[in-house]
This record gives structure tokens, C-alpha cells and sequence, in this order.
């Protein structure tokens, strides 16, 4: 039997891309996906844009599983597209705050009687849900060694981010719980976030800020928002105001 020693190679294992891509509501995150290379769309119950864009012909018909309803749905639809080895290009999870809560709701339910006082006593529930979420990214990790990309949709919010060496500021970053959130970004490749161009100029004392049909999208770290690249990108790219301008953009810069 040979040493670890004798395998010590340059060769790295090829395997998809793992991305969170984060962004305002209506601003194009699940238009744009569906435009991804041969995508399948997993979603939560009552995340319905798919089926909305699709239904009003602002999107192809795009290929999803039935909306998930609980945790356990969920890794089973993951362990049979695993297991299946159909490889779709693109796997896209929308969103990570609804696939969040179907864990949140599965840890209450099965460790604290369905008492959510007891979920949330001292931090308790979401230590849970952290160990439920590092097998789910597992699956997830899988996945990506067949080929396959993930996507994860997010939505967004402000949060105060606390400085240890400056003042504390607000950032835009993906609405998860911390927990969840520090087990995601360490997990991903790439964090992106999707935005309109916006023009802001004062007038008469008054700041106002004007809106344009054009999409940016931002890539690297930054004082206002949370980013990440692992392939050199550029700070921020023009997405056009199409989705599929967009997701061309997208793809070329994450070589999908």
C-alpha cells in the first residue's frame, strides 16, 4: 500500500462551483437563475416567483422539484437527485432564509416539543439547526463533485456589523441567522449580490435617490455589503436589464 507521501500531487479533483447570490426583492435573482446552464430549481413552499415568471412568460418553462413543504422532504429530494446521477448543470435552491426555516421548524418540532421557548433558550435551537445545516451542505458538496453547480438564492437585509477596530457600521448581507450564515459563506465559492443602478443626487436640501431598469452586480468584499470571489473577478459588473443579459454575464464571469 502506497504512503500519503507518494500521492502528494499537483492535480486537483474538478467538481461545480458553490455560490450564494443575494439581492432585493423583484430585482431579478430567480429570472436570471432560470437562464442558468440546464437548471432544476428547488424550492420552499410559498417561494413561488418561479412558478409566477413562468406563468406570465417572463421565463421558459424551467424544470423544479414540487415546492418543499419540511426538512426532511428536502434531503430526501437532494439524496435522490444525488443518488439518481441525472447531473443537471445548474441546482438552485431559492431562497436560503425559507430552507432555513423548514430546519428551524424540524429541530423545534423533534428536539423541543414543538415549544419554541425552549428552541430559543440560550441559543440552544439554532446549535441544532448548525449541526442539521453542515449535513445538509454535505449533500450539497456531493452534489457539486458530480458536476453539478449550486446556486442558492437569497434574499437580504441590513445588519450592524461590530468592529473591533473602527466604529460599528451597517452592511447589506443574505437574511440567514448567524449560525446559519457563517456555516454558508465558508461553505461558498462565491457570494454575489444582485442591485439596480441607482443615481442619488440632492436637491433643495433633499437627497433623493432615482432608480434605472439596469442591474449591477457586486463580487468583492466591502464596507456596505457582504462578498466574496475565488476567481479574480472584477468589483462589480453591468448585468443589462434582462435576465438573460444577466445570467449571461453571470455564467461567463463564474465559467459555468
Amino acid at each position: 500500500m502506497s504512503s500519503f507521501l507518494e500521492r502528494i500531487t499537483t492535480e486537483s479533483a474538478t467538481r461545480g462551483t458553490k455560490t450564494c447570490i443575494s439581492g432585493g426583492e423583484g430585482v431579478g435573482k430567480t429570472s436570471t437563475a432560470a437562464y442558468f446552464p440546464d437548471p432544476v430549481f428547488l424550492v420552499t413552499a410559498g417561494e413561488d416567483s418561479l412558478g409566477t415568471l413562468v406563468q406570465a412568460g417572463e421565463i421558459p418553462a424551467t424544470p423544479a422539484f414540487p415546492p418543499m413543504e419540511n426538512w426532511l422532504d428536502t434531503c430526501q429530494a437532494l439524496d435522490e437527485l444525488l443518488e439518481s446521477k441525472k447531473n443537471p448543470g445548474t441546482l438552485v435552491l431559492d431562497a436560503l432564509d425559507g430552507f432555513e426555516s423548514l430546519a428551524a421548524e424540524h429541530a423545534k418540532n423533534t428536539d423541543f416539543e414543538g415549544n419554541r421557548f425552549k428552541f430559543l433558550d440560550y441559543g440552544k435551537g439554532w446549535g441544532v439547526v448548525a449541526d442539521m445545516w453542515r449535513e445538509f451542505l454535505s449533500i450539497l458538496d456531493n452534489i457539486t463533485k458530480q458536476g453539478t453547480n449550486v446556486i442558492i438564492l437569497a434574499h437580504i437585509e441590513v445588519k450592524k456589523m461590530n468592529s473591533p477596530d473602527s466604529m460599528d457600521y451597517d452592511r447589506w448581507q443574505p437574511a440567514a441567522n448567524k449560525s446559519v450564515w457563517a456555516l454558508t459563506s465558508r461553505w461558498c465559492d462565491n457570494i454575489l449580490q444582485l442591485g439596480c443602478v441607482q443615481n442619488v443626487e440632492k436637491k433643495d436640501g433633499k437627497v433623493k435617490a432615482r432608480g434605472t431598469g439596469d442591474r449591477i452586480m457586486y463580487t468583492s468584499p466591502n464596507p456596505a455589503r457582504v462578498c466574496k470571489n475565488r476567481l479574480g473577478m472584477e468589483e462589480q459588473y453591468l448585468l443589462g436589464s434582462s435576465p438573460e443579459a444577466a445570467a449571461k454575464v453571470i455564467t461567463g464571469t463564474l465559467n459555468l
